[in-house]
């Protein structure tokens, strides 16, 4: 008698136990931010957000992007409060297609400390979002767009023109003398760079509005001495100094180089939501006055002897 009572007690007892087990999952499904393989964080679900990509430790990785106004492609968002997005440039905010939002001082917490041990690698990343009341809470790197297609998707193939400082009798680039200068990237990337040259360096070359850009080796202010060639690279390095300091770096052959925020591209700058600036106004690391100050911007048209 008494195991038959205890049989008919358990039997409701682990009916309710069931019941309220379920009803767990399920609102811990509803809110969940790591999802599973079928989920919206799944590789097989985002496979097609670019152009080709391979998976590694579970996380897809985009080698190549689509041309074109819509580099990267996202699916729908999987509710109001999980949604897609990227860290903007400079900046603790965070890019979805609804808007930008703010992030919560834990997340903002998290990224600095991520930065500050050399993990940038939410900096290259398409997030899953979790969003409470306007804020992101949490964010999940679902996608991981390499640094060689962030740079051949905006600058490959490129031209910019601007002006690059002169060089003064002192050996120093503190004049306020700046030649034009025009510089042509590379169609591909390698090694996370994009190189490029100064192709009036040694020769005069038609600029974008038609104007005859002289050599810059005509005049004795000829910038281009020692390390500072007519071979360049570019690289983006998200958080150089500090957390959320992003910068595009122009490189010189010797080493050294030239740093500016304007043009840096974030993944967010690819999903439309953080445009590039009108200009890139660089300058040397260390010592501005060491090397020549060059501001440019992206130009079409031009090139060729003149």
């Amino acid at each position: 008698m008494n195991t038959t009572s205890r049989s008919r007690l358990r039997g409701p007892a682990t009916a309710v136990a069931i019941a309220a087990l379920l009803l767990t999952g399920c609102q811990a499904g509803e809110g969940a931010t790591h999802l599973d393989a079928t989920g919206a964080a799944a590789p097989a679900r985002l496979s097609g957000v670019c152009a080709a990509s391979t998976t590694r430790n579970g996380v897809l990785h985009c080698t190549k992007l689509f041309r074109g106004s819509k580099p990267i492609r996202l699916p729908g968002d999987p509710s109001r409060t999980q949604r897609y997005g990227a860290l903007k440039r400079g900046t603790p905010t965070f890019h979805t297609r609804a808007g930008d939002l703010p992030l919560s001082a834990s997340v903002v917490k998290r990224l600095k400390a991520a930065f500050e041990n050399g993990r940038t690698n939410d900096a290259s990343a398409v997030h899953l979002a979790t969003i409470v009341k306007g804020t992101v809470t949490k964010l999940e790197p679902v996608v991981i767009v390499e640094k060689n297609a962030v740079l051949r998707a905006v600058f490959a193939g490129r031209a910019m023109e601007g002006r690059i400082g002169a060089r003064t009798s002192r050996g120093d680039y503190a004049s306020r003398t700046t030649p034009p200068v025009r510089f042509e990237f590379a169609g591909s990337t390698a090694d996370g760079r994009l190189t490029g040259r100064i192709v009036n360096a040694s020769k005069a070359v038609r600029g974008a509005k038609g104007t005859c850009l002289p050599a810059l080796d005509r005049t004795k202010a000829n910038p281009l001495v020692g390390g500072f060639t007519a071979k360049v690279s570019l690289d983006r390095v998200p958080s150089m100094h500090a957390a959320f300091n992003d910068e595009l770096v122009l490189e010189w052959s010797d080493g050294v180089s030239n740093m500016g925020a304007a043009y840096y591209p974030s993944v967010a700058t690819l999903l439309g939501g953080d445009p590039l600036g009108r200009t890139w106004e660089t300058t040397l690391h260390g010592t501005p006055s060491a090397g020549p100050p060059v501001d440019l911007r992206l130009v079409k048209g031009g090139g060729g002897a003149c």
